[in-house]
């Protein structure tokens, strides 16, 4: 005999407690009784199937919807809700977002709408890029305090201290790691930061080009209370550029979690001497969203 539902004690229960409350209209009464039907009528596979695709969707249309990832994947650009993004993970552009200042001054090893996001918030940026026809069409669109330098590969270079070869004696392994350095290669691209004194840049950024010799260059560079931003920093390619940090005296913190267009988890890290920054801009703003909203 067919079991009637209407006596099921599991589901007269969900019922009961799952009733709308008169006068509400948020519908939470409703999505309870839709559950309970559901883990009632359904083997409890089917349920964790539907109770991730129902997450999933919400995950979407909150998080997601929030940081502009939809229209990073649409345009499969470096853009959010706003306009140009940095190509970094979300949570360390949230980190950027908070200690930045308007007068600092920024280096980037790579150049995109990360470099007009900077322009956006800071005083000076000075960005680098190895693609001639990517720098042309930046440059179209570049404000007055962006300066965007095309350094191609093979680009000839002056280096008057020696700093790529006193490099790639210390770290002579690196020279076939993938996008790591092709040392001579890209000389000239990594070496631009060395026409500024040392000091002179609150951030350097490496999201480019030979990134393990930047890396090396930047800590030599960056001002001594700022910090060196290093993307896809789960990589194991950059190992020697993450040591040679760490030998100068820098500590890191790493930022993982989704960024624009991608569908994956990656790496963003800081690397810094000091931490008077971590000070700055403590106390959340009363408009932020929250869990208990």
């Amino acid at each position: 005999m067919a079991q009637d539902l209407r006596t099921d004690p599991k589901l007269r229960a969900y019922l009961k407690a799952g009733e709308p409350t008169h006068g509400k209209s948020d519908g939470a009464g409703l999505k309870f009784t839709l559950k309970a039907i559901a883990e009632v009528f359904f083997p409890q596979f089917v349920v964790n199937r539907l109770r991730i695709w129902w997450r999933t969707r919400a995950f979407a249309n909150d998080y997601l919807r929030s940081v502009g990832w939809q229209p990073s994947v649409m345009l499969r650009a470096a853009v959010d809700n706003n306009g140009p993004a940095p190509w970094i993970t979300f949570p360390a552009r949230k980190m950027i977002e908070r200690v930045i200042e308007p007068g600092f001054k920024v280096f980037e090893y790579g150049s995109g709408g990360s470099s007009l996001w900077w322009a956006a918030r800071v005083s000076e940026v000075a960005s680098v890029e190895h693609d001639r026809e990517w720098s042309a069409k930046l440059i179209a669109k570049a404000p007055r305090n962006l300066t965007v330098i095309t350094r191609e590969q093979s680009s000839s270079y002056v280096d008057t201290s020696r700093l790529l070869n006193s490099f790639l004696s210390r770290y002579p392994d690196v020279t076939g790691a993938h996008r790591s350095l092709n040392s001579s290669d890209y000389a000239a691209y990594a070496l631009e930061i060395t026409k500024y004194g040392k000091g002179y840049f609150d951030i350097v950024v490496i999201d480019g080009m030979a990134r393990v010799f930047t890396a090396w260059l930047a800590g030599q560079y960056v001002k001594e209370s700022g910090f060196i931003l290093f993307d896809n920093s789960d990589r194991p390619h950059y190992n020697e550029g993450y040591r040679a940090l760490a030998e100068m005296g820098f500590k890191r913190i790493d930022f993982y979690g989704p960024g624009p267009a991608n569908s994956y988890e990656w790496a963003t890290s800081i690397f810094c001497k000091q931490f008077e920054w971590l000070s700055k801009n403590v106390v959340i703003p009363e408009t932020q969203k929250c869990d208990i909203d």
